[in-house]
């Protein structure tokens, strides 16, 4: 794992002499290992290094082939590096070293911008081809690693950070409302918008090609499209996966550095330590976070995975820092862009701790949800899709039962009425139904939030979640199908990939990701949804895998999202920092929010009162979305 960024002009570059050591410095997190720099004419190349495979000199980067016409930056890891370098060398290719980064160059070489479909594995890059003066950026499938880029004054900038572009001397920043808008529904910006209408992040799957007399050309090298095959039957695609994440787990643990794994005591993450066990590399070293509030809390389910496995456990407590004002502003800047999902804070702390334990690489069980039916909108789809198929209405009796309930249970009242609301718009538009699984606010909330000039012109979120052709009204199957592909789509790499390399990156450690290697990710597209979810609990599959490897408490243990409880764990004075910052009259989100509803919000916040329409969970992330959106506004100057 690195850090990379450059600039590129096929035409000349400009001077900008100190945007380089500009970049590098705040790139260095990424890659307290080393430095390195690269600029011609019409390219100029970034790089710091996080060494993990070939620690010597022959590893560092910018890396060139054997005469130096060919030269790249690169994040990440090639899991098949070793078979590809094989294969080269017969073809008459010379290595200096044994870094995976180098094989980049050889295969491009013979294969020009297709090198990227022989890649298995978790990266971006930039290419440099000198001859051609022309430049290839390329992202891994997934989006595991990001990749940012911009034009400016004529010349292409890139980075895996965003502050490294906004670094350039000649960068003026400048709003995306729409992406922001969304925003605030969702938590998170929906690549590849970023919030500034000027900066983009690569697609997944994707190159950009640009070179002398050519138009910039991006090209989606890999889309992730669900396939269920209904013949699929559960006990052979429990031992089919077990094969696969072994070789996964297996070919990920390989480094020339000690390798950990998180181990939150969900599903995902125990297993992928069980198959850690099962791959005969020795005892592994494992760590979780402990939270105070015992229904977010899930260490003794984690203990109980590092006693059967037998490995090094550790269970980290967040320091008090960890939530006082100055240190979750600080990692709110850090991402460079409006991001509201809390448990970037949780994710940071253990990042950190493993860090001082002197370990720079772990495995997570992250994206083991997305292809397996994990998250609840699998199940509740079933709940939905019987919703749609009732009298209309019947529909609407359910939704006002719904509102009449939160007299009594407010919990239950709202997930009734949320329910009715979806099923009626799922009839005509399958795509606001699955917005609206994924989304904080809906449409109505936002517009009850946002004054009609501050969004004057904007489109719904739902507009991200069309697809051609529409799922047939009720189709169950048809339905799961397109909520997989918005999960990989959508929300992956822009909220739980971001969260995971931002604070992991912050924290100069690399994180793996064996859930989402190629093939243990094309197995579970290949699930019906009856092997996700049996409409009650999901990971169907993956339960029964747990079942044979993991004590049955770890198999029947209920989904846990990795979150915090933030309306027990701040500190007295964090309130009064929320509402300097929100209400004060110099805030920037002043003219995009209506003060009354949020002055609401934060005053029920401080006095943990929520209820009615809001959960607790709902209030807080309301008010961090609010914080997230303040704070990206004021560190670049920007106004609605």
């Amino acid at each position: 794992m690195c850090g990379i960024a450059g600039r590129f002009d096929p035409t000349g570059l400009s001077p900008a002499r100190v945007w380089h050591e500009r970049a590098a410095r705040l790139l260095a997190h990424r890659g307290p290992d080393g430095e390195g720099h690269f600029e011609d004419g019409h390219c100029e190349l970034v790089h710091r290094r996080l060494a993990l495979i070939d620690l010597s000199p022959t590893g560092n980067q910018p890396l060139a082939n054997e005469d130096g016409e060919i030269l790249v930056v690169f994040n990440g890891e090639i899991y098949n590096h070793r078979e590809l370098r094989i294969d080269l060398q017969r073809r008459g290719h010379r290595f200096r070293g044994t870094s995976d980064t180098e094989v980049l160059v050889h295969l491009y070489e013979d294969m020009g911008e297709r090198l990227v479909d022989q890649l298995r594995g978790i990266f971006a890059f930039a290419l440099y081809d000198r001859r051609r003066h022309a430049l290839l950026l390329a992202r891994d499938r997934y989006g595991v690693k990001p990749l940012f880029y911009a034009t400016i004054g004529g010349e292409w900038v890139f980075a895996s950070e965003i502050k490294a572009i906004a670094a350039h001397p000649r960068f003026r920043p400048s709003l995306d409302r729409q992406a922001c808008y969304d925003y605030l529904g969702l938590g998170y910006v929906p690549e590849p918008a970023t919030g500034f209408a000027n900066v983009l992040a690569l697609r997944p799957g994707a190159t950009l090609r640009i070179a002398l007399e050519e138009q910039p050309r991006e090209t989606m090298f890999h889309r992730t499209v669900a396939r269920p095959d209904g013949e699929r039957l559960a006990g052979p695609a429990t031992d089919e996966v077990a094969n696969r994440l072994l070789r996964a787990v297996d070919a990920q643990a390989v480094a020339d550095v000690p390798v950990a794994a998180l181990l939150s005591g969900g599903i995902d993450s125990s297993l992928v330590v069980a198959a850690h066990c099962r791959t005969n590399r020795g005892p592994i070293s494992t760590f979780n976070v402990r939270f105070p509030d015992a229904s977010d809390d899930e260490t003794a389910t984690a203990v109980a995975v590092a006693q059967h496995c037998r490995t090094q456990h550790q269970v980290i407590d967040l320091p008090d820092q960890a939530l006082s004002p100055d240190g979750v502003l600080d990692l709110l800047r850090h991402f460079d862009q409006p991001f509201a999902d809390t448990s970037f804070i949780p994710t940071y702390g253990i990042s950190r701790a493993i860090r001082d334990r002197g370990i720079i690489c772990t495995l997570s069980g992250d994206g083991g949800d997305e292809g397996f039916g994990g998250y609840p909108s699998f199940w509740r789809l079933n709940r939905l899709v019987q919703l749609m198929r009732l009298p209309e209405w019947l529909q609407h009796a359910a939704h006002d039962a719904g509102n009449r309930l939160t007299t009594w249970t407010q919990d239950l009242g709202r997930q009734v009425s949320k329910a009715a609301a979806l099923a009626q718009a799922g009839r005509d538009a399958p795509a606001v139904l699955l917005a609206g699984l994924a989304n904080y606010l809906n449409e109505d909330q936002k517009a009850e939030l946002v004054p009609p000039a501050a969004r004057f012109g904007l489109e719904p979120v739902y507009r991200l979640y069309e697809v051609e052709p529409e799922p047939e009204t009720a189709d169950l199957e048809a339905l799961s199908q397109r909520l997989t592909e918005s999960l990989f789509t959508v929300s992956l790499p822009s909220d739980m990939l971001r969260k995971v390399d931002m604070m992991s990156m912050r924290a100069s450690i690399e994180v793996r990701v064996p859930l989402l290697d190629d093939a243990v990710v094309e197995f579970g597209l290949g699930l019906p949804h009856r092997l996700k979810t049996d409409g009650r609990t999901g990971k169907q599959v993956l339960r029964a895998l747990a079942s044979r490897w993991l004590p049955r408490s770890v198999a029947r243990h209920p989904k846990h999202g990795f979150q915090i409880p933030l309306d027990r764990m701040v500190p007295p004075g964090f309130h009064a920092a929320l509402e300097d910052l929100l209400l004060a009259p110099a805030a920037r989100t002043r003219g995009v929010f209506d003060q009354t509803l949020l002055r609401t919000w934060l005053q029920a916040f401080r006095e943990r009162a929520a209820g009615g329409s809001l959960s607790r969970g709902g209030l807080y992330q309301r008010i961090f979305t609010a914080l997230g959106l303040e704070i990206w506004l004021r560190a670049f100057g920007l106004s609605w």
